[in-house]
């Protein structure tokens, strides 16, 4: 049972290595607190595309810089929104609070502790 732990944290670590927002490491974010915006995949319902806000958007079509990406420049896909908000906890934020949109959207808003 260990080994299966231990094995899933050294996996966790190396996935989370390598992703990034507007081509910085998740770890290395200038920014108090970070707001998760997030849409739900169509026909997965599961795996969600998230948007990191913290206020690098000056304009509109700017948008892109705020996805979180893997290795390869591609949207890095969630199989939820805990796995964002443990991505963020294991790169230095807390939750700080969440509050609901008016189209029931939810947001989580993360602040940094470290």
């Amino acid at each position: 049972m260990k080994q299966i732990i231990y094995t899933l944290i050294f996996l966790f670590t190396i996935s989370t290595y390598a992703q990034s927002v507007n081509g910085i490491p998740v770890s290395e974010l200038d920014a108090k607190y970070v707001r998760i915006n997030f849409t739900r995949k169509i026909l997965k319902p599961f795996q969600i595309k998230v948007f990191l806000d913290y206020g690098q958007i000056s304009r509109i079509k700017d948008i892109k810089k705020g996805f979180v990406l893997d290795d390869d420049g591609e949207k890095f896909t969630f199989n939820g929104i805990m796995g964002v908000v443990n991505l963020l906890v294991t790169n230095g934020y807390r939750i700080a609070f969440i509050y609901n949109e008016e189209d029931d959207s939810v947001n989580y808003i993360m602040e940094k502790v470290k």
